[in-house]
């Protein structure tokens, strides 16, 4: 996430980022709460696909939304009942 943070990311609006992974290989979506919380949320071979399209971007811009309204405690307890993993880095 810090090459996230450090802008080494494509920015895509809305709260959503797309990052180059394993030798530009793989690509993955995150999805930022405040720049706090960072939540992998796709992850796709290049050589599968290109990219996604406009109704998968609005898509997951619509789950940043709701991430961003997430308190704390409403992501603590998905920690907790394993609806979202920890990736410490």
């Amino acid at each position: 996430m810090h090459q996230v943070m450090l802008g080494q990311a494509d920015d895509l609006g809305g709260g959503v980022f797309k990052k180059r992974l394993g030798r530009n290989l793989f690509r993955s979506l995150i999805v930022a709460k405040g720049r706090q919380y960072w939540i992998y949320t796709y992850l796709f071979a290049k050589k599968d696909r290109a990219n996604i399209d406009e109704d998968e971007l609005r898509s997951f811009k619509a789950l940043a939304e709701l991430y961003a309204r997430k308190t704390d405690k409403d992501l603590t307890r998905e920690l907790q009942l394993q609806e979202l993993v920890e990736i410490c880095q």
